[in-house]
């Protein structure tokens, strides 16, 4: 058996694996051997049929089993090459040759690229503090859950929520045939807006526009759209809304008091925004966290030219788009939709799937440089982690995962290449944006 190498791209080859004639035969041999010993043939006892009649009945299985053997050898001899670092098997082919056999393996390989001599980054990250202003918000956040909404009869404040009709349109043309995909922005035959609100999604001139009228009134009301909005055809319009109010309600805080404080386990109004402080500034070290990883990975990676690998590319858009087909779905939406949309899916993910190799490829390098290794807690922690994002209960990933060895190896990888980032991470030096 002999081997020989041949370079397609810088991450791509091409391995021959050959057997001579007297290979052939001799595995050959040895697989009839095996036959002729468990043959079961009528009128014979097992293993005692005669050689002749042995060949002629399993003559197919015999070629068959050869030819796995063989097969076997082959893969077996692929990774065992010394400084071949095989990402993933692209293609088999098997082929006779002059009474021998040789098996041609196009397979894509690590690239070859060195690792930064330090692996210490510096990373600066934000200072994990709440401001006042943070804790203000958080306050008026669990405030206005608990509001009251009581209709009024008077005229619209800001504040109030107004449920109302609207149809747009420009330069005589409903927005609605104009742009069918932007409903919001279209026709609604009832909807609410909450009245002079700055943040609001929906048409700003409605929403500051309706301050001032009444239940049952009637308006045209004007709205610009900005010059780079995301219809071309809307884009630096102006737009008149036929507007129609239906009701008005007025939104009324609760008491911070004690029935107000109890779902809380505090007392006091002061102890709230203790509480509130120490959950933002827990937020705000999680996130923290995990910028440290981000930036020290990037750090170190603008220091390295990697070639990726055609499968490992393919295989990181496929696992984009599933991810994001599965959003899509959680979301409400239909396979119509994403086939309707199946282009700027592909074309998002191809743009990320490129970085993701990257990533991927470097951070293995890193963890076979310093002998990272997969343990059983590892794998325990990643099907946890892969049960939550599925929502399925880890019994359930486990006993799927029996079944499909091909995730179980992606899970394994995706295990390493954390350990390698905890690596990164535990040398990075962290220093902290003093605030201005």
């Amino acid at each position: 058996m002999k081997n020989n190498i041949e370079e397609i791209s810088s991450t791509r080859r091409k391995i021959t694996v050959s057997f001579d004639e007297k290979e052939v035969a001799q595995e050959r041999q040895d697989t009839f051997k095996d036959f002729l010993k468990n043959s079961k043939i009528q009128g014979f006892r097992p293993g005692k049929a005669p050689a002749e009649l042995v060949e002629k009945t399993y003559a197919k299985a015999i070629q068959e089993a050869t030819e796995r053997v063989l097969t076997q050898k082959a893969l077996q001899e692929l990774n065992g090459i010394k400084d071949l670092d095989i990402y993933s098997v692209v293609s088999l082919e098997g082929k006779d040759v002059d009474g021998g056999k040789s098996f041609e393996f196009v397979a894509d390989v690590y690239p070859d690229f060195e690792l930064p001599a330090d692996l210490k980054t510096e990373v600066e990250l934000p200072e994990p503090k709440a401001t006042d202003e943070e804790v203000k918000n958080g306050l008026n956040y669990y405030l206005n859950q608990r509001a009251s909404y009581n209709e009024v009869d008077r005229a619209v404040e800001k504040g109030d929520f107004v449920r109302l009709s609207y149809n747009g349109k420009v330069d005589g043309s409903d927005i609605s045939q104009i742009a069918p995909e932007l409903a919001m922005f279209g026709k609604q035959a009832s909807t609410w807006e909450e009245a002079g609100s700055e943040n609001a999604p929906g048409v700003s001139g409605i929403v500051q526009g309706i301050i001032g009228m009444k239940k049952g009134e009637k308006k045209t009301l004007s709205h610009e759209f900005p010059a780079e909005f995301e219809n071309k055809a809307l884009a630096g319009k102006k737009a008149e809304y036929d507007v129609e109010i239906f009701e008005v309600r007025e939104k009324k805080l609760p008491e911070i008091n004690e029935e107000f404080l109890k779902p809380f386990e505090v007392k006091t109004k002061e102890e709230l925004e203790d509480k509130i402080r120490k959950d933002i500034e827990r937020e705000k070290n999680t996130n923290n966290e995990v910028m440290k990883r981000q930036h020290a990975v990037e750090q170190l990676m603008a220091k390295v030219k990697i070639d990726v690998p055609e499968s490992a590319l393919e295989e990181e858009k496929q696992m984009i788009l599933e991810d994001m087909m599965m959003r899509f779905m959680s979301s409400g939406a239909s396979r119509a939709d994403i086939e309707k949309n199946k282009e700027l899916l592909y074309e998002s993910a191809s743009k990320d799937a490129d970085m993701r190799a990257k990533m991927r490829v470097f951070l293995n390098r890193v963890a076979k440089a310093n002998n990272l290794k997969v343990e059983n807690e590892d794998m325990s922690r990643m099907v946890w982690q892969e049960a939550m994002r599925m929502r399925i209960k880890p019994d359930d990933l486990l006993r799927q995962l029996r079944k499909d060895s091909a995730k179980v190896n992606r899970m394994r990888s995706d295990a390493l290449i954390q350990k390698a980032i905890n690596f990164i991470a535990e040398k990075a030096e962290v220093k902290l944006k003093q605030e201005k």
